[in-house]
């Protein structure tokens, strides 16, 4: 397993690491869409900064953007801040963010302090 879940106060904490596909981002995304709290959390973060490599691809992100916009659908108040200095991650997440409609805020920044900044703002905007 390239990833790690952890329950926190508001959320869920993923941190990614080695070399990442599709399926790795996929199933961590299900791991924490099927836990029984999911419907009570406001965020997710989930840390990329040690990764070595992605070899997800645009096509299989509009997979994951239907998969969260059904979520969204369970639990509309969910924030994702993502953290990426990756490049190919970067771009994934830009590409994400595109979508016709979003399926749920997101941000994506270099530091783990600027992506809570950045969820503290949006839970009180």
């Amino acid at each position: 397993m390239s990833y790690e879940l952890a329950w926190e106060p508001r959320g869920f904490a993923l941190t990614f690491s080695g070399r990442i596909s599709f399926d790795d981002i996929r199933n961590a995304t299900i791991d924490y869409q099927s836990d029984v709290r999911f419907d009570l959390i406001r965020c997710v973060v989930a840390d990329f900064t040690r990764i070595t490599g992605c070899d997800a691809t645009p096509s299989e992100v509009d997979r994951l953007w239907a998969i969260d916009l059904a979520a969204g659908i369970s639990n509309p108040r969910i924030r994702k801040a993502i953290i990426a200095t990756c490049p190919e991650v970067v771009a994934l997440v830009m590409h994400y963010k595109a979508q016709g409609i979003p399926a749920c805020p997101t941000a994506v920044s270099s530091s783990l302090g600027d992506a809570r900044h950045w969820l503290a703002v949006e839970e009180h905007a």
